[in-house]
């Protein structure tokens, strides 16, 4: 048996021998977890019999006091124990199906021993547990197969940098715990592996995918040192994947100072939420907290306020002529500037030397406080105190003033009144707590403690209100300030409009972060939890002041920002963002280009570069494909017929995703209207939470970030994609194809196809076809 044989069979072997001990680590930590939830429910059932209570003195309270503490301590780590076992029993089925998927021999510098590193999703000790098995691949160590081929190599660890010889690089393909394949290799991962990932049809998740990581990606993860990390990436770079590994990477290596809940990713919408969430747990980490940024400025907004989102915006602007989408884009630009936040600054300082717009202080239809008191308080407040702090005083003033007017109305004769729409428990309660030691309670009494409970409960709105900040006009402060902007033509016929649509109670996309930092200034920023890292997808969408509005809340938290500069669908919006402009910024901020694209096959990717709008370099992954169809509609076959064609055509080649991508929500309407009787198809739209395998259609600004096995977009014609700014929308919806791309048209295709070479796709029309087969 020569030498390469030994060693597969040492393999096989080794395989086996891990999956035994995984058995038997489950079979343990099934046993103790039984054991520890049965302690758990004894615990709680007679959590009060092992407590002494005793409140006559001071010392037997205090005592009493330790005895509870310390019975809800025992408790709590009791199912903090079971908690963490649950976790390892997940840990542990992840490990049956692929224990590890790579292997480096490691020598370090000075040391006679060379040491076999296995890698996995999570580390694996022996059954003494003395030594690993299996690392994870987030361990310091794990970084040398990523990064290096065999030869010297060095990894760092928190203290110092490590520094060897790796004399074999080896790749496993497990799958439901058997080998597949095993590779020896002299680069970061071999083309087998990756091609047999890349060529798997699109999942209605994303996966966890550490055994591809390539080196670019793995500097995404692993890195550190600046406090704002931008990565440029290509589509289908792994940039997203690259991010939640990263997160589990930094969730892993700082656990003792960086939790789950302390963590933001802001996706760009639901559906691309609901795509990624499976990552992380798949990778044994706890989900983050993740939302749009849409749900991120709505939780900060008044409730009364309907909040337009970002794709409301987008279609209205596709909806307008030319000559107006221009106008709307200036409008659009001016208030997502920086420069725009300034302006809003200075606003707010002149309103705290002079005074706020408040709202009278009513109850029961009777004035308590008019406005021009509060006005008169705040004015005499000291001219240097920030507008929070000021309003925190204004608020403590309220409350104590309000204090006083319940006390004056506890004897008026409504709250009598009210006494006789009482329950019979309410008059019960109210003697018990007046009861006597002799067991009397007096009619005085009782009739004290109802009044007071009528005056608390008839007060607690006003009192809420005042908390809530709600005798500021903050929402009329803020249609003054756009009411007397200054700005070229565009913004002042824009200002018009916007005050009909914030009268209506309508806050446009434009001006909804802008509304909500200078509430903010007001009454103090709403930052319900601390956050110490934020991830931002798609952050080439993000306004300047929508980041820079981030960053003020956040001032401590670290960056992760993730974007591709030709998918910059909202350029619509705003020709800056922070992954293309530079970030002005303290802390040092630093950049990563992914260039490689995964995703899709080397002919699509060579396709789409001809109308890739920024000038970034591509580079295509080498997976072989058919060439991008290009069909012209005929007037003899209808868009339907033509479309369920195309359809059947996919279906036939095995494709299990199917996405037929449309410019707007209109289009994709008419397209579902078309089709929905005659095959199964799912109509995508901005309230989609999830997103299932079969037949989509689905606007291109909601496709971002998704790929699909195929994609047909719909209407690429002149009179669709003409505008300098449809070439994102274009690169995007193409760029979502894994493996068949299909373009139609009608009349003259889009001027952005016509500059892509003849032989980069197959041209043909849908009744030629049809002949060509009959």
């Amino acid at each position: 048996m020569d030498k390469q044989s030994n060693s597969h069979e040492f393999e096989y072997q080794r395989l086996e021998k891990v999956l035994k001990i995984i058995d038997n680590k489950q079979s343990a930590l099934k046993e103790q977890s039984s054991k520890v939830k049965e302690d758990v429910v004894e615990l709680r059932k007679t959590f009060w019999d092992d407590i002494t209570v005793n409140m006559d003195e001071m010392d037997d309270i205090i005592e009493t006091q330790e005895s509870i503490k310390q019975q809800s301590n025992i408790l709590a780590q009791k199912e903090r124990h079971y908690g963490k076992n649950y976790q390892r029993m997940k840990q542990l089925e992840r490990l049956k199906n692929q224990p590890y998927f790579g292997r480096v021999d490691f020598q370090e510098e000075g040391s006679e021993d060379i040491e076999k590193i296995y890698i996995g999703t999570s580390s694996l000790m022996d059954e003494g547990d003395k030594d690993f098995l299996i690392y994870d691949w987030r361990a310091p160590i794990s970084s040398i197969y990523y990064d290096y081929a065999p030869g010297p190599v060095e990894y760092r660890t928190e203290e110092e940098t490590v520094q060897g010889e790796m004399s074999l690089k080896r790749q496993y393909m497990i799958r439901n715990g058997k080998m597949k394949g095993i590779f020896d290799t002299s680069v970061t991962i071999i083309d087998e592996m990756l091609q047999e990932s890349l060529s798997e049809a699109a999942d209605t998740q994303m996966k966890s995918i550490v055994s591809t990581i390539q080196q670019e990606q793995n500097a995404v993860i692993r890195h550190r040192g600046s406090k704002v990390l931008v990565v440029q990436g290509a589509a289908g770079s792994g940039k997203t994947s690259a991010a939640l590994q990263r997160i589990a990477y930094l969730l892993y290596h700082h656990r003792t100072n960086l939790t789950a809940n302390q963590v933001l990713l802001l996706s760009p919408n639901d559906l691309f939420s609901s795509y990624v969430s499976n990552v992380l747990p798949e990778l044994g980490e706890e989900p983050v907290n993740q939302q749009t940024f849409h749900q991120f400025v709505v939780n900060s907004t008044d409730n009364a306020l309907h909040v337009d989102s970002p794709f409301e915006q987008i279609e209205k602007l596709m909806r307008l002529e030319e000559k107006e989408q221009e106008k709307q884009m200036e409008v659009i630009q001016h208030f997502s500037s920086v420069a725009f936040m300034d302006d809003i600054k200075r606003q707010l300082e002149k309103l705290n030397q002079s005074n706020l717009t408040f709202r009278s202080i009513r109850f029961r239809n009777e004035l308590l406080i008019d406005k021009t008191e509060i006005e008169d308080y705040f004015a005499s407040l000291e001219k240097d105190m920030r507008l929070p702090n000021k309003m925190e005083q204004v608020r403590k003033w309220l409350l104590q003033r309000v204090r006083a007017f319940q006390k004056e109305e506890m004897e008026k004769d409504w709250v009598l009144d009210q006494m006789q729409l009482l329950s019979k428990d309410d008059y019960a309660k109210a003697y018990h707590e007046t009861e006597q030691e002799e067991g009397e309670s007096s009619i005085q009494d009782e009739e004290k403690v109802l009044r007071e409970k009528i005056i608390r409960k008839a007060f607690a709105p006003l009192q809420n209100m005042i908390r809530q900040n709600r005798f500021v006009n903050t929402f009329k402060m803020f249609m003054d300030l756009i009411a007397e902007l200054n700005g070229n033509g565009a913004v002042q016929e824009y200002k018009v409009d916007a005050i009909k649509l914030l009268r209506k109670k309508q806050l446009p996309w434009e001006l909804a972060t802008a509304y909500n930092f200078f509430k903010g200034e007001i009454t103090g920023h709403e930052v319900t939890r601390p956050v110490h890292l934020i991830v931002i997808d798609e952050a080439q969408d993000y306004t300047p002041f929508q980041f820079a509005y981030l960053r003020y809340l956040y001032p401590y938290a670290s960056f992760t920002l993730l974007g591709d500069v030709n998918q910059a669908i909202y350029s619509y919006a705003s020709e800056e963002n922070p992954i293309q402009e530079d970030i002005s910024l303290e802390e040092s901020v630093e950049r990563i280009e992914l260039t490689k694209s995964y995703r899709s096959t080397k002919p699509i990717v060579d396709f789409a570069s001809y109308f890739s709008p920024i000038d970034q370099p591509i580079e295509a992954f080498e997976r072989s494909g058919p060439l991008p169809e290009v069909v012209r509609l005929t007037k003899s076959i209808s868009e339907k017929d033509a479309l369920l064609h195309k359809i059947e055509e996919k279906q036939q080649a095995g494709h299990e995703t199917i996405a037929i991508i449309a410019k707007t929500a209109d289009a994709c309407r008419k397209i579902y209207q078309q089709l929905h009787k005659e095959i199964d198809v799912k109509q995508i739209n901005e309230d989609t939470k999830t997103y299932q395998k079969g037949v989509v259609i689905v606007p291109v600004y909601l496709a971002k970030g998704i790929e699909f096995d195929a994609v047909i977009l719909a209407d690429a014609s002149s009179e669709v994609y003409w505008h300098p700014a449809d070439k994102y929308l274009l690169y995007t919806a193409c760029t979502r194809a894994m493996h068949d791309l299909t373009v139609l048209y009608t009349e003259e295709m889009s001027p952005f196809l016509k500059d892509v070479p003849k032989e980069k796709y197959r041209y043909t029309t849908i009744v030629e076809r049809q002949e060509e087969e009959s």
